[in-house]
């Protein structure tokens, strides 16, 4: 015997559907993001020996730079020497953080918070900008051909992830969630609620 459907039984389906879908969407991108890049993290220094301190000296010796190692100036320079490993250090960690706000983002989506399709549109509106200064890094200097496949599905995963986040915007906008939607009513009865349940 199947189960009734919500047509059967009189339910309208909720005029926010599709924000809702774009939320499960952005908070399964967001998720995959930032694990993802959290696991790159943590398997670099697999694939990457680490340099002794004595390397390290040699290195800063050679280059002619009188700065310590681990001073910011050293490393800011570091990267703007290398536009390409700019560029993948920044997606890397932009990626990190922007999975994360497009899974809360979706999160609020999903549960039909008014300002978090404003919030999801902003925050892959920046991850693209964001990309879009890491490719120019990427694809001008000296990357994998990896790294810049991982760039370039990245930029068109984003690019769709705004069109549906603007589409999101519009429908909130146009149907928008009940202000007392998460509220109890005044005249609840906890104890008859229990009852109901058991």
């Amino acid at each position: 015997m199947t189960a009734p459907d919500d047509a059967d039984q009189g339910v309208a389906p909720s005029p926010r559907a599709f924000a809702q879908g774009v939320g499960v969407l952005l908070q399964t991108v967001g998720m995959v993001l930032c694990l993802s890049t959290c696991c790159i993290c943590a398997g670099y220094s697999y694939a990457v020996p680490t340099l002794t301190r004595g390397q390290v000296e040699r290195q800063t010796e050679q280059a002619g730079d009188k700065t310590q190692p681990g001073d910011a100036i050293y490393r800011w320079r570091d990267l703007t020497s290398d536009p390409g490993k700019a560029g993948l250090t920044a997606m890397v960690m932009f990626t990190t953080v922007g999975g994360l706000a497009l899974a809360s983002f979706g999160l609020g989506l999903q549960s039909e918070k008014p300002r978090s399709a404003w919030g999801a549109l902003i925050s892959a509106g920046l991850m693209t900008i964001v990309l879009l200064a890491c490719g120019v890094g990427l694809w001008l200097g000296h990357a994998s051909l990896l790294a810049r496949l991982w760039h370039a599905g990245l930029l068109v995963a984003m690019l769709l992830l705004v069109g549906f986040s603007a589409a999101a915007v519009r429908q909130m906008r146009r149907f928008p969630p009940p202000v007392d939607l998460y509220t109890v009513p005044r005249d609840f009865d906890e104890a008859q609620y229990k009852k109901s349940v058991r």
